[in-house]
């Protein structure tokens, strides 16, 4: 295949899987980056990086940031998870065509304090926006965003690294997208564009390919104050010096945090951007410039049909329409300040999907409380999907808007549609529409057996990649009791897995730039994958009269760790024996779940129903004679080398580890944050852990209120592995 046709099929996936921009950068265009930064930092091979973006939807930024940027109102929702599904899947595609790639996750994981070789504070291991000019897809802005030629600053963007041999695009050379109008200088809250508050010699300037790029040297420790801390932002212009300590001062002298709808913060510079080639004003309905917009053509019978289509994407089962005029209390929820009647007289509708809930989920016991986070995976799929459908919407003339929690229209639509148990996402809309409830099948319930459903052989569900079934009878008394607490009617047991990339894996933390992001977002996605999947599953199942439910964790001493938009990643050591017992691999002496074709890369999800299926075969397996590397690699001294059977493990210095991030050997420190010096303790009880916690970055625990926020560990036992080459 040519280099032509790869980047031609690279493209029409990256389209298919949603991207509203797609280009190509060379890596070339890299040379003088500081190297930490740099794509082969990442990928030692990399020869490209692809870029993607989504739009956001114009009508989140007319009614965002206000009053000020603590008020971000619909601003992002439903991006991020969007994206980082976007990146994998793409870079999937191109390993089964034999392309190593590292997807780069769209936002959260920052060097907030400087890194060697990199001239600035506040980076990204890689950086999206200037991937997007690399990819000749725009410029950047004044503010020093960058700004595309179709959306100006309204996109989010993610990237993947890839050693494939893809066409890079021309640098943009059209008109300048950034005519200097000082109207994000205007509208900053923190007044950082000021000169006094520039850092250095006031603006940042580079070339690519020859082209001139200059944006202003802003104190990202003064964006930092509103995006990250969420502090309020009318007490930071009264500040002209900032750094790390002037946050906490701040904090100290009181300044108080506002946090007030889904993003947290909506920057009012951007608010106010808008590419000159496509900035048009409308003051009556906001005072910031406006993109200009195609004329709407569609009506109500074409809107439906695509309603359908996104919500079955979205894994909804259920779809409902209401007049805006139904959501009149609701006016009491939104903030004094907010524009609340032009925003009731902008839009005409109310869209919501609605997906179900487990069963189980509000029922006492200890499996349901280790699986509360399916309802964020059923959300992670939903507001993107709805999304989607508000990006369709958007491109066609309409508005559309996705309100933000406090405001409640997913509690009132499901009212209203006489739903229960169900997870919802909502959108407002000036499209026409008309009043209606119904129902939509999930991907795999129109299939008619529950052979046909676990075979995987429909394509149906293209990002599992394994999947075993085990009998409740063989896992023993006390497994099966406790796997009934969340399907009391369950004889079976399916295990769904997808392989993460070995490439990823490989170079974790290994890396020049020394990064675990792209290993934190494999593990994040591939257990949002099988998830997804699990609950596809689940659902058409119960279509053919089985109880089935999907769950993520089935032990219910496992000790997932904390991760970012997901809630926790499952244990997976305590999941391993499931899935041997399902067929998918052994249980190596690490307590790690081993496949012959994936290692010990695979993340499972499940699924418990009343379905009677066939036990699929055991797999026999064990490692290599004399075999110690996990026993050698564990930087907190967890596992004991014994002479046969599985390693012994001290699962209080693992979860030290693991679950707290309280070690440097396991990553923790990848992205700059700063970890006490604290022994390895053989025994923890929750004095224990709250006392250690307390001790971590105080970035983490002062400014984010997280002290697991944004951890970067890997197991390095599993890393070691030989089953992983």
């Amino acid at each position: 295949m040519s280099p032509e046709e790869l980047t031609k099929l690279v493209k029409e996936k990256a389209r298919f899987e949603g991207a509203d921009l797609v280009g190509i950068a060379s890596v070339s265009r890299y040379a003088g980056a500081p190297e930490p930064v740099r794509p082969q930092s990442h990928l030692p091979e990399a020869k490209a990086v692809i870029v993607m973006a989504v739009h956001h939807l114009d009508a989140t930024v007319d009614f965002g940031a206000e009053p000020n940027s603590n008020y971000p109102g619909g601003f992002q929702i439903g991006m991020i998870p969007k994206l980082d599904t976007m990146a994998v899947r793409v870079g999937r595609y191109l390993e089964d065509l034999g392309y190593p790639t590292i997807p780069i996750m769209c936002t959260t994981y920052w060097h907030h304090r400087h890194q060697d070789g990199v001239p600035f504070d506040h980076h990204a291991s890689f950086s999206h926006i200037n991937a997007l000019v690399a990819a000749g897809l725009g410029e950047y802005g004044w503010h020093g965003m960058s700004m595309s030629y179709k959306y100006g600053p309204r996109q989010r963007i993610v990237s993947v690294i890839t050693s494939a041999p893809l066409v890079a695009d021309p640098m943009y050379t059209g008109e300048p997208l950034c005519d200097r109008c000082k109207l994000c200088e205007k509208a900053c809250w923190g007044e950082n564009y000021k000169p006094e508050k520039l850092l250095g010699a006031k603006t940042i300037s580079f070339e690519i390919e020859g082209k001139k790029l200059e944006y202003a040297h802003i104190n990202r420790w003064r964006c930092f104050w509103g995006e990250q801390c969420h502090l309020d932002m009318t007490h930071l212009a009264e500040r002209d010096e900032m750094d790390e300590k002037g946050i906490y001062d701040a904090m100290d002298s009181g300044v108080v945090r506002v946090l007030r709808g889904n993003a947290g913060y909506m920057c009012s510079s951007f608010k106010y951007c808008m590419a000159k080639p496509l900035r048009t004003w409308d003051r009556s309905r906001t005072k910031s410039p406006r993109r200009i917009k195609p004329a709407p053509t569609a009506q109500w019978d074409e809107i439906k049909t695509k309603l359908k289509e996104y919500a079955i994407k979205a894994g909804a089962d259920s779809v409902a329409v209401f007049p805006m005029e139904k959501f009149q209390e609701n006016k009491t929820l939104f903030e004094k300040e907010f524009r609340t009647d032009d925003f009731y007289k902008a839009f005409k509708w109310v869209v919501a999907f609605g997906a179900r809930k487990p069963k189980y989920l509000g029922q006492p016991g200890a499996m349901v409380a280790k699986n509360v986070n399916m309802a964020t995976h059923i959300t992670g799929r939903l507001q993107p999907g709805i999304y989607d459908f508000g990006r369709y919407l958007d491109d066609g003339g309409y508005e559309a808007f996705t309100p933000w929690y406090l405001v409640q229209f997913e509690k009132k639509a499901a009212a209203l549609a006489g739903w229960e148990n169900k997870v919802v996402a909502s959108l407002t809309t000036d499209a026409p529409m008309e009043e209606c409830v119904f129902e939509v099948d999930r991907p795999l319930d129109s299939l008619k057996s529950a052979a046909e459903v676990i075979g995987l052989k429909q394509g149906l569900l293209p990002q599992v990649d394994v999947c075993g079934v085990a009998s409740l009878a063989s896992l023993g008394g006390k497994a099966a009791a406790e796997l009934r607490e969340l399907v009391p009617e369950a004889k079976s047991l399916i295990v769904l897995g997808q392989g993460m990339s070995k490439r990823v894996v490989e170079l974790a933390g290994r890396n020049t730039t020394d990064c675990l992001v792209s290993y934190i977002q494999a593990n994040m996605q591939a257990l949002r994958e099988t998830t997804w999947g699990a609950l596809d599953m689940a659902s058409a199942l119960r279509k053919l009269g089985y109880a089935a439910e999907g769950a993520i964790e089935v032990d219910s001493l496992s000790k997932g760790r904390p991760m970012n938009h997901i809630g926790k990643m499952a244990d997976l050591q305590a999941q391993a024996p499931f899935a041997a017992a399902a067929g998918l691999g052994f249980v190596a002496k690490n307590g790690f779940l081993t496949s012959k074709d994936y290692g010990q890369r695979l993340r499972f999800s499940f699924v418990l129903t009343s379905a009677e299926l066939p036990e699929s075969r055991r797999i026999e397996g064990s490692c290599p004679e004399g075999c110690r590397l996990c026993v050698d690699a564990c930087p907190s001294g967890a596992l004991s080398c014994t002479d046969c059977g599985q390693y012994a493990r001290n699962d209080d210095r693992c979860e030290w580890v693991r679950v707290l991030g309280m070690t440097e050997g396991a990553g923790s420190t990848t992205t700059g944050w700063r970890v006490p010096s604290l022994p390895v303790p053989d025994k923890l009880d929750d004095e224990a852990r709250k006392a250690a916690l307390a001790q971590k970055d105080p970035i983490q625990v002062r400014c984010y209120q997280n002290p697991n926020q944004a951890d970067t560990q890997i197991e390095r036992c599993m890393q070691v592995c030989p089953f992983n080459k």
